[in-house]
């Protein structure tokens, strides 16, 4: 490896560690800490990769880094596979391009499940190379790695669903379906936990998320964002670029068919729901593995392209640092520790119940006790599967109305009112109205 290469991939590396300590857990980071706290097989939202990521590092002291340290690690990993995948003379390249993504670059961050399913990703088809390349001890290895690639995200398996729909006849190798057991018999204690708990997880994500009219709009923006997601300034090109790829090797056939197959599977979700832009990161893999040879970089107009857009997305993360800046969502990085102090001082030390898993989430991490939520007119989540005892006299922050209490606004600028003389047995039947009415 160069030594250029080396230095930056260190001061990038640097840099990350800085930055993570630079700036407070969004609502859903503290939200999977309480996770970490909890180690189970499964969670309403989410399989457990994310929450045992957390836990690793649960011997630091408490605070942003320790959260979200794996993830960064997990981010450079998730480079050197790639690494490993491509020839060394490419590698320069591939550290651009990885950088240049923008949910790659972020996602190393924030302490989310996207992380561990770029991770996955890119040991999934790292093990598959090898496996189709005959490698003995690969169905071994790559059952491992699709059960982990699930306990990361349900999304991981597209890239089993693509990678069988580009080469059918796996189907006929016995060695896949040693690698079919391998994977079904490790994840089947996240299936277990799903029965025992009535499937939550599944029903929610397919039956219960709202549904939305046919809209242009939401196509075109999905559209565009992929393109931008693929990089600043590169994303146009390398889509243009995949226009003409060809597969001369079966690897090459299930890279384009996960590249194209993921990008219309979450084209065609929009025609009926709103997709998260990040559903998409493990598009990241393929793309930089069809493309990084093009001869298009070696140019002088791709250089500059490819510079830059590493610099910009780079660069970019900065915003992260400054909570003043009118961006979407920026209102979840700042301000929460002092907030949550406050919250305390005025509920004068009585316990606290707050009404949203968002706010419960963040009094929990920066008072560092565990905080209820009642989930009044709120949508499910993983507290309503927790076994809380919630008697007696609370303090209720909550943002719904019906309920007298101080008004205190939160740092992204919502009003809230804290009720400190309210019992919890009276929310609890009022919960369970609710919960009857509904039905």
């Amino acid at each position: 490896m160069e030594k250029s290469l080396k230095l930056g991939l260190a001061l990038l590396f640097v840099f990350q560690l800085v930055m993570i300590a630079g700036f407070e857990l969004a609502h859903d980071e503290a939200y999977y800490w309480l996770f970490s706290r909890h180690l189970d097989w499964g969670y309403f939202d989410h399989p457990p990769f994310v929450a045992a990521v957390i836990a690793l590092f649960s011997f630091l002291p408490h605070s942003e880094f320790a959260v979200r340290i794996g993830f960064v690690i997990l981010q450079f990993g998730t480079l050197f596979l790639l690494f490993r995948m491509t020839l060394p003379k490419d590698w320069r390249k591939v550290f651009l391009l990885f950088f240049a993504f923008p949910l790659a670059s972020y996602t190393g961050l924030l302490a989310l499940p996207d992380m561990p399913l770029l991770f996955m990703s890119a040991v999934y088809f790292y093990l598959l190379k090898k496996f189709l390349d005959e490698d003995k001890r690969a169905p071994w290895f790559l059952g491992v790695a699709i059960a982990l690639l699930l306990y990361a995200k349900y999304h991981g398996i597209l890239l089993v669903f693509f990678t069988i729909l580009a080469l059918p006849k796996l189907l006929l190798r016995k060695e896949f379906w040693m690698v079919a057991i391998v994977s079904l018999v490790l994840f089947s204690p996240h299936m277990l936990w799903q029965y025992q708990h009535d499937f939550p997880t599944l029903r929610y994500h397919f039956l219960e998320r709202p549904s939305s009219s046919f809209s242009i709009k939401r196509i075109l923006d999905y559209i565009g964002t992929q393109i931008l997601l693929s990089g600043f300034l590169a994303g146009p090109v390398l889509w243009w670029q995949m226009r003409k790829v060809r597969a001369t090797t079966s690897f090459e056939r299930v890279l384009i068919f996960n590249a194209w197959g993921i990008f219309f599977f979450f084209l065609i979700s929009t025609f009926s729901k709103k997709v998260e832009a990040n559903w998409t990161i493990s598009l990241v893999i393929p793309l930089i593995l069809l493309l990084v040879q093009h001869p298009f970089w070696a140019k002088k107009n791709g250089q500059i392209i490819l510079v830059a857009s590493f610099t910009v997305v780079v660069f970019l993360r900065l915003v992260f640092l400054f909570p003043s800046l009118p961006i979407k969502r920026m209102g979840e990085f700042h301000g929460w520790k002092n907030w949550a102090q406050v919250v305390d001082d005025k509920c004068g030390g009585k316990k606290i119940l707050a009404n949203s898993y968002q706010i419960a989430s963040k009094l929990s991490f920066y008072l560092n006790r565990e905080i209820s939520a009642l989930n009044l007119h709120s949508r499910k989540n993983h507290f309503d599967l927790w076994d809380r005892e919630i008697m007696g006299e609370v303090c209720y922050v909550t943002d719904k109305s019906g309920f007298e209490g101080e008004e205190i606004e939160t740092p992204e600028m919502k009003k809230l009112r804290v009720v400190r003389n309210f019992t919890g047995e009276a929310l609890l039947l009022r919960k369970i109205e609710e919960n009857t009415q509904d039905r």
